[in-house]
């Protein structure tokens, strides 16, 4: 199994048992890990050995997560980051955004893409805090000017992360 990226740990479903874990205490989970590997808190890799879910009926297959999370614990003991593919403003712009009819409005998305893709390039001074903060506003849906929401955030999450490993 290839080593998880933040954006691709904070997007991870699992199958389901008709008893495995709860799915929310294992999501929950899973952000944290992401957070951590992206730089933004610590966490102990031993947490990730030893850590414990409620079983519930329909949950994630138990199998599956711990599986992940023997891969995530190593990620962690070891600072293993996947890079984000995000070296230059041109890799930002090819990351296309599926459009929709209610979403983050899409001028304001592109506006910002516009700004990160010249700080990539080394034409300016944004910072992984300015890109964690950054907030868009919705659609209404009845123009259909809109980028859906995970798209937009999951590429947040990976320019963050960039700038964060660049040092800003």
């Amino acid at each position: 199994m290839p080593y998880l990226r933040p954006t691709e740990i904070r997007t991870k479903t699992f199958r389901r048992k008709r008893q495995g874990y709860d799915p929310d205490q294992v999501n929950e989970f899973m952000l944290i890990i992401a957070d951590a590997l992206a730089g933004r808190i610590r966490l102990n890799p031993d947490h990730v050995r030893t850590v414990r879910f409620a079983t519930v009926p329909n949950g994630y297959d138990p199998l599956s997560v711990d599986g992940v999370l023997h891969l995530l614990e190593f990620q962690v003991r070891n600072g293993i980051v996947p890079p984000t593919g995000l070296n230059t403003g041109e890799d930002l712009y090819a990351r296309k955004l599926p459009k929709t009819g209610t979403g983050y409005d899409r001028a304001e998305v592109d506006a910002f893409i516009a700004r990160a893709a010249a700080n990539l390039d080394g034409r300016g001074g944004m910072t992984s805090t300015e890109v964690r903060n950054t907030r868009f506003s919705t659609t209404s849906g009845l123009l259909g000017k809109g980028y859906q929401v995970q798209a937009v955030d999951a590429l947040l999450d990976d320019l963050e992360q960039e700038l964060r490993f660049r040092g800003r």
